[in-house]
């Protein structure tokens, strides 16, 4: 499990359980073909009809810059001048609440010595015992929490792994399709806020068993250095892919600009890659063959196009030599690569934009749309909408006063940007975490340890919904963000297998995941050649890519009846 940032987290590129409820269909499409064996089942999912819960925007603070597109943050480029409360009482009963989550970081002080821990529990009204769980051990730990009989109050699951699928499957935690399903959710007005979509692909064969970590439908995109593109000759990426190689090759060609050897990419992640087959507009991962079943990505005649472009590229120079399969460090921040493609948060929060301009005296940074093959429309996948869940464990659903309260508390931690309650979730106390400036601007105090504490408890894994908080430094790219981000979000497409599982998948995807990395990577460098390819679907269907095809098409027709 990798941190995204404080709030929320980025999901790996194309996980599991897909995105949305629609699909769609492309020419070209090669089949997985048929086993002729059963897919085996939704793994302990009963189907059934999704009741959705009602959906209510959340109350928008003076300033936001909200936008029509739907999956797009509302954007803030100034200080909120006052903050409203979200919740009129405090949700707990005064007894103990138990939680599973995840320690990004240092544990936290005892709760005598804690101010968070001492105000959370004084907020909440209950006794906050949480169990804290270093990310790189957490769903073991979960496992054997599960297996023990013991299982807490509230706990994150990822579900998209195949040991918080089970302990779903397996009724460790309680259905909340009916207690959440339609205008029943208004009792519980921060949780109303959660987008349909969100609820929609975490859902699990027509069952809620959790509140998602909600995420934006586009998580990463791309930026230029338009100081390095303006040496090149050039104004703009270009209107078609081969106009776009030019670009890039001629960005390359600089060698060096400002003192520094540059490169126009550092390599092709799965980020990259992700750019590339929107160009291309090779689909989702999982889509819907010309028979109906549910075949992949790579079956597809588009997917071999875009290792031949990306080949290309490889050939002309833009990638560094060190960048397909070598341990490069970073080398966008320090100036020496004109093309990035990251998250908000990593752009503006960390900030990587205010590196760049750091590092290197003329660096100017651009958001952009990279053009279709053909100069037309792109097709992007669109991003889960969410990572992980919090649920409720069984045990303590048994009581209805109990769930209630248990509700009452994810209410209180869901509660959105503006509010007293997510100022003080995400960012502690006044006095001791954070101090207001003269135009009411969060102002850290840089109390290492009081941060510290905060951090470890803070994540429970069901945060607001995603607004963009732009830094005044910034705002300048505030237009430019918005217009190209907006315009991606509007090429976005939902995945046909959302809201099932397939029960193979999260033990097949490592496997499977080697596999591509070694295949693709030899077609990028030319260590393997593009008649290949044949070999490597043979290769992926044996490897489990069949198995997963088959599984994915049992469920997708059963929900689709």
């Amino acid at each position: 499990m990798t941190e995204h940032n404080i709030h929320s987290f980025r999901p790996t590129r194309r996980t599991t359980l897909g995105l949305g409820a629609a699909a769609i269909a492309l020419t070209g499409l090669a089949s997985c073909g048929g086993s002729g064996k059963s897919g085996g089942g939704s793994g302990g999912f009963k189907e059934q009809e999704l009741k959705l819960p009602t959906y209510v925007e959340p109350k928008l603070p003076e300033g936001g810059i909200a936008s029509d597109v739907e999956g797009m943050p509302t954007i803030f480029t100034s200080p909120l001048k006052e903050y409203f409360k979200s919740v009129d009482k405090a949700p707990g009963s005064g007894g103990e609440v138990t939680t599973f989550q995840v320690l990004w970081a240092a544990p936290p002080r005892p709760r005598e010595k804690n101010d968070y821990w001492k105000s959370l529990e004084e907020r909440l009204n209950v006794k906050f015992t949480p169990t804290l769980v270093a990310s790189d051990g957490y769903n073991d730990k979960l496992s054997t929490t599960i297996a023990s009989g013991k299982i807490p109050d509230l706990t994150f699951v990822q579900d998209t792994d195949a040991i918080g699928q089970r302990a779903l499957a397996d009724g460790a935690f309680a259905d909340l399709s009916e207690v959440l399903a339609g205008d029943n959710i208004k009792k519980w007005p921060n949780l109303a806020n959660v987008a349909t979509n969100a609820w929609k692909v975490s859902s699990k064969n027509g069952h809620i068993y959790g509140v998602p970590n909600e995420n934006p439908f586009l998580t990463n995109f791309p930026i230029i250095r338009k100081d390095l593109l303006k040496l090149a000759g050039h104004e703009n990426m270009g209107a078609n892919t081969d106009e776009w190689l030019q670009v890039m090759t001629d960005i390359a060609n600089l060698k060096q600009a400002h003192g520094k050897q540059i490169w126009g990419m550092a390599g092709i992640d799965g980020k990259a890659q992700a750019m590339f087959e929107w160009m291309f507009r090779a689909g989702t991962t999982w889509q819907l063959d010309d028979s109906g079943k549910i075949t992949n990505v790579l079956m597809t005649d588009v997917f071999e196009q875009v290792m031949e472009y990306e080949n290309k590229l490889w050939k002309a120079g833009v990638i560094h030599p060190d960048g397909i399969g070598g341990n490069l460090p970073d080398l966008f921040t320090p100036g020496q690569i004109a093309l990035s493609i990251d998250s908000f948060s990593g752009f503006f929060g960390n900030p990587i934009i205010g590196q760049v301009m750091d590092a290197t005296e003329g660096a100017e940074l651009e958001f952009f749309v990279p053009p279709a093959f053909d100069g037309g429309d792109l097709v992007i996948q669109r991003d889960d909408g969410y990572w992980g869940i919090v649920a409720i464990s069984s045990e303590a659903a048994k009581d209805e006063k109990r769930l209630e309260e248990l509700l009452n508390i994810l209410n209180y931690w869901r509660a959105p940007y503006g509010s007293e309650e997510n100022l003080f979730i995400t960012t502690g106390n006044e006095g001791v975490n954070f101090e207001f400036g003269p135009n009411n601007e969060i102002v850290p105090l840089n109390n290492e340890q009081a941060d510290s504490d905060r951090l470890a408890l803070q994540w429970l894994g069901a945060f607001a919904s995603p607004t963009f908080q732009i830094p005044e430094r910034l705002i300048f790219l505030a237009d430019n963000f918005k217009t190209s981000l907006e315009q991606l979000i509007k090429f976005t497409v939902p995945n046909p297998v959302a809201g099932t599982i397939a029960p193979s998948a999260a033990t097949l995807n490592a496997k499977l995941d080697t596999l591509n990395t070694d295949y693709r990577n030899g077609f990028i460098t030319g260590r393997k050649p593009l008649s290949d390819m044949k070999a490597y679907r043979d290769a992926w269907l044996k490897a489990g890519g069949q198995k997963l095809c088959d599984e994915y098409t049992e469920a997708y027709e059963k929900t689709n009846a």
